[in-house]
């Protein structure tokens, strides 16, 4: 998958003038304080500092895009690897056409997906610590309210045990769904990536983006049924 550049609206492109200016501002301005299209121009142009920063940015929430859709600690750490080598290799022929993080996230898209095809299986997916019940009203942006996915130390064994007995569940259910679905739901529901930001990463129109993730929402409700009256207490 590439980015459709006729799909969002471009950044203007970089000048000879607007990189020297990239330059003079290198000596004044701390790489913390930079955005990361202006890191990555000047990564282009040699400062490896500029890409240390947005590893540092990054890195993180790539790695846990890449575990929750292949559920493998090892196979996740290498495919973030190769996500910014492929920045890397990049580099000195980015424009910033787009966001940064939606550039990032589709070149992550794509190593998923060519992940997926060489292993010839369907992905294992993440677990969640538990579900929250919903209203009913399918217009509601916040029809789906997964809770923090990393574990509560201080959860009792009796609410631990019925967690994990709902991440399995959560976990069946998400066998059954499409993958291009549970890929547009992964990126709303846990990157929390706008709904915009998400239809350029899966070149799909708006509306696609919405839909995928609502469907997803609604595949799962009816196995987590079993769970309704925990999940109203909580």
């Amino acid at each position: 998958m590439s980015i459709n550049h006729e799909n969002i609206v471009p950044f203007k492109m970089v000048t000879p003038e607007q990189k020297m200016a990239l330059r003079q501002r290198e000596k004044t301005v701390p790489l913390t304080e930079w955005s990361d299209e202006d890191l990555m121009l000047i990564f282009g142009e040699g400062n490896e500092e500029a890409f240390g920063e947005l590893v540092r940015r990054y890195e993180r929430s790539i790695f846990n895009y890449m575990f929750r859709m292949v559920h493998n600690w090892h196979i996740a750490e290498e495919l973030t690897q190769e996500v910014f080598m492929a920045i890397v290799s990049s580099a000195e022929r980015y424009q910033p056409t787009a966001k940064f993080s939606t550039y990032l996230y589709t070149i992550a898209s794509n190593i998923v997906s060519k992940e997926w095809t060489k292993q010839n299986r369907k992905p294992r997916f993440f677990s969640l610590s538990q579900w929250w019940h919903s209203s009913d009203n399918s217009n509601d942006d916040h029809e789906w309210n997964p809770v923090e996915h990393h574990a509560d130390p201080h959860l009792d064994v009796w609410r631990d045990t019925k967690c994990t007995e709902i991440s399995e569940a959560i976990n069946k259910a998400l066998k059954k769904i499409p993958e291009r679905q549970r890929e547009a739901f992964v990126l709303r529901r846990f990157l929390e990536l706008p709904y915009e930001e998400i239809a350029n990463i899966l070149d799909v129109p708006l509306g696609t983006a919405k839909t995928r993730v609502l469907r997803a929402e609604r595949a799962l409700r009816p196995y987590l049924e079993h769970f309704r009256e925990y999940l109203n207490e909580q």
